[in-house]
C-alpha cells in the first residue's frame, strides 16, 4: 500500500522515485525509547513554556493578533535548517538516509490532492480546535479544557483515514499533477548545494525571529494570568532570568530548543520531528490480533500496527511531552489555566487536523518544522495551505462571532 502519511516511506523503507535502495538497519529499541523519551520531555517543556499550545494563542495567530506560533516556527525551523546544513556539509549519512526516506512521501501523491488539500484541511482543523497534532498533547498535560476530546477526534480521523486509505490513494492522491517539480527537494530543483540553501534558510528564519521579537515584545503576548509573575526579576531577560521559575519563555527560545531536537531525531532514530503518525499508530493497534487476511486487506493500517522504531518512537515522544507539560503546569499551579474551546469544535477540529495531516503527508511538525527545513518542495506547499485554511475559517468564524460563543461552541 502506498499510503499518504508522514511515514509513508516505511511501506518501502528506502524507496525513491520507484528505485529500491539498500535496506538500512533500523535503530535499536533501547536507543529509540531513551532518545524519544528525553526528546518528548523537552518538546513538552518548550511548548508549555512558550504557551503556543493554548487554543486562543493558536487562533490568535490566524487572526494576526498573536505571533507566538510564528516565532516558535521560525526559531525551530531556523535551528533545524542550520543543523541540517552542517550535516549536509560534512556528508552525514544519517541525514541523507532521512531525505531518502521522505522522498516517497512526495512521489506517492499529487501536490494538489496531497499537501495543498491536506494542508488546508489541517489548518481549518487547527482554527476550529485551537490545536495541532503535537501541541494538543501539551494541552492535555496542562489540563486545557476539552483537549482530550480533540485527541479523541484525532484518533477517529486517523481511524477513518486508515480504513479508507487504499481508496483515497487510488481515487484522490494518484490523481492530478505530480510534483510540482520532478525533483523532491528544492536544492536539487535549483541546482544548488543542500548545505548552502539550508544555511540561507536557517539564517533567514532566525532573522525573522529576531525581527518579530523586536517588533512584538514577547512579554506582551504572555497570557494575562501570569501578569504578576512576569513583573518579577526572574522573568527579565538577563542574568536574573530563571528558565525554571519563570512561567513563560520567549517563543523564539522555545522554538530554538525544539529545533535542536532534530539532531537526536536524525542521528539516533533515523527520522525527523513529527507527531501525527502517533495518532495513526494508536488508531491501528487493534488490528494486531487480527488474521493475516484481514491485515492484508487493510495494508495501510497494518503498516502502523506493526512495531517499527522509526515510527513508533512518536508514541513515546508525545506521551512524555504530556508528562512534561503536566509537571510544568503543576509546579506553578496552572493545571487547567488555559482557556479551551467547546466540545464540538474540539472534536471536529481534532478529526480534521489528523485527517488533513495524513492526507497531506505531514503535520505542523512533519511539514512545518521538518519538511521545510530539509527543503522538501511539497512541505512548502503544505504549510502555506495550512495557514490559508486556518486564516479563512478564523476570519469567517470571527465575523459571525463564533469565537465568542463558548456556550454554543
Amino acid at each position: 500500500m502506498k499510503g499518504a502519511t508522514e511515514s509513508t516511506a516505511l511501506v518501502a523503507q528506502q524507496k525513491t522515485d520507484g528505485a529500491p535502495q539498500q535496506q538500512q538497519k533500523p535503530p535499536s529499541w533501547a536507543v529509540v525509547i531513551s532518545a524519544s523519551a528525553l526528546m518528548g520531555m523537552l518538546f513538552g517543556l518548550a511548548f508549555y513554556k512558550s504557551h503556543v499550545y493554548e487554543p486562543q494563542i493558536i487562533r490568535g495567530q490566524f487572526l494576526f493578533r498573536r505571533f507566538v506560533m510564528l516565532k516558535v516556527f521560525f526559531g525551530a525551523m531556523g535551528i533545524g535548517a542550520l543543523i541540517f546544513s552542517v550535516m549536509a556539509r560534512f556528508g552525514v549519512q544519517a541525514f541523507e538516509q532521512v531525505r531518502q526516506l521522505w522522498m516517497y512521501t512526495s512521489v506517492s501523491r499529487g501536490w494538489i490532492s496531497g499537501p495543498a488539500l491536506g494542508g488546508a484541511i489541517l489548518g481549518i482543523g487547527m482554527a476550529a480546535s485551537g490545536a495541532c497534532p503535537g501541541m494538543v498533547w501539551t494541552a492535555l498535560g496542562a489540563g486545557t479544557p476539552f483537549s482530550a476530546i480533540t485527541i479523541v477526534g484525532g484518533l477517529f480521523g486517523a481511524f477513518v483515514y486508515g480504513m479508507l486509505a487504499e481508496a483515497i490513494q487510488e481515487k484522490l492522491l494518484d490523481k492530478g499533477p505530480k510534483g510540482p517539480s520532478v525533483e523532491v527537494y528544492a536544492d536539487r530543483a535549483l541546482g544548488v548545494s543542500t548545505a548552502n540553501l539550508t544555511l540561507f534558510l536557517g539564517i533567514f528564519c532566525l532573522a525573522g525571529c529576531a525581527v518579530l521579537e523586536a517588533v512584538i515584545p514577547w512579554k506582551s503576548e504572555v497570557p494575562s494570568r501570569f501578569d504578576n509573575a512576569m513583573s518579577d526579576d526572574m522573568c527579565n531577560i538577563g542574568v536574573s532570568f530563571s528558565f525554571v521559575n519563570c512561567p513563560a519563555w520567549p517563543p523564539s527560545i522555545a522554538g530554538i530548543l525544539l529545533g535542536t531536537l532534530q539532531l537526536p531525531a536524525v542521528m539516533l532514530i533515523g527520522n525527523i520531528l513529527g507527531s501525527s503518525t502517533a495518532f495513526a499508530i494508536c488508531s491501528s493497534v487493534w488490528m494486531m490480533p487480527m488474521s493475516s487476511d484481514f491485515r492484508t486487506k487493510y495494508a495501510h493500517m497494518n503498516l502502523f500496527a506493526t512495531p517499527n522504531p522509526k515510527s513508533w518512537w512518536q508514541v513515546i515522544y508525545i506521551l512524555l511531552a504530556t508528562v512534561a507539560a503536566y509537571l510544568c503546569a503543576k509546579d506553578i499551579d496552572d493545571i487547567g489555566g488555559a482557556a479551551g474551546v467547546g466540545p464540538v469544535p474540539a472534536f471536529l477540529g481534532g478529526f480534521l487536523i489528523i485527517f488533513g495531516s495524513r492526507l497531506g503527508g505531514g503535520c505542523t511538525s512533519g511539514h512545518g518544522l521538518s519538511g521545510c527545513a530539509i527543503l522538501m518542495i511539497q512541505s512548502w506547499i503544505a504549510v502555506p495551505a495550512m495557514f490559508a485554511g486556518g486564516i479563512i475559517l478564523s476570519v469567517v468564524w470571527q465575523s459571525i462571532g463564533g469565537f465568542f460563543l463558548p456556550n454554543l461552541l
